[in-house]
């Protein structure tokens, strides 16, 4: 990653933190790409959390494993993220992860390759630390979601899959549909995958719970959904 990028994700993350900090104290917000990154999750030992932030996924995930860790670019981020119990690394992750082979039971990547220069150097490096039978849940936005399709054929303009506006198309410069996932973590080693998607959203809309039952779950994931949730293997 550039220094130029490198600034910017700093940048970032400093006014995401003030505001944060000046806004008024109340129940937090669900979030779910976080909530559904979790119900991926099973129990285990240790953790690692790529791309960590300020560490707020760890709420979702700290009674399912004994230790949580976390590697991000931004220095402000990552001491947020120890705050709150997450061993963090600075670590540039267009490069190799700090860790040994075979260290964890799970690693997260939520949102995160959308931003890399090459996903393929990241996914062979989560491969490696993850021991044999570990889990990864990954998440990115879904380019297929019926509102980025309507605006790239309909209205003539290209999607822009975050909301983030502190530089161009919120610094994404990758775009993946299911399929594209599947090939990506079969080439890197990774097997057993399964898509999953936010049960709450259909307790919330009576219209999603009628199209899901008109074109059942799979072709709801691949068009109704805005995010994109897979888990995989690293096969013993």
């Amino acid at each position: 990653m550039n220094g130029n990028t490198k600034f910017l994700y700093e940048q970032y993350w400093h006014e995401r933190i003030k505001k944060s900090k000046n806004e008024v104290r109340g129940e937090a917000k669900l979030n779910e790409i976080f909530e559904t990154a979790s119900s991926a999750l099973t129990e285990g030992n240790r953790i690692l959390d790529v791309g960590c932030g300020d560490g707020s996924f760890s709420h979702y995930i700290k009674n399912k494993f004994r230790r949580l860790y976390g590697a991000e670019i931004t220095k402000e981020a990552a001491h947020i993220a120890q705050k709150q119990g997450v061993f963090t690394t600075i670590t540039d992750l267009n490069s190799s992860l700090s860790y040994k082979v075979n260290t964890f039971d799970a690693v997260t990547c939520l949102d995160v390759i959308e931003h890399l220069q090459d996903p393929r150097l990241l996914l062979a490096e989560i491969y490696r630390v993850l021991r044999p039978d570990g889990k990864l849940v990954l998440t990115t936005p879904n380019f297929r979601y019926f509102r980025n399709l309507n605006k790239l054929i309909f209205k003539g303009g290209f999607p822009h899959t975050t909301p983030d506006d502190f530089a161009w198309r919120g610094v994404h410069l990758n775009y993946f549909t299911r399929r594209d996932l599947e090939n990506l973590l079969g080439k890197a080693g990774f097997a057993r995958m399964r898509f999953f998607i936010n049960q709450g959203q259909f307790r919330i809309s009576r219209k999603r719970r009628l199209i899901r039952l008109l074109t059942g779950e799979k072709t709801f994931g691949e068009w109704f959904c805005g995010s994109i949730t897979i888990s995989a293997k690293k096969e013993p």
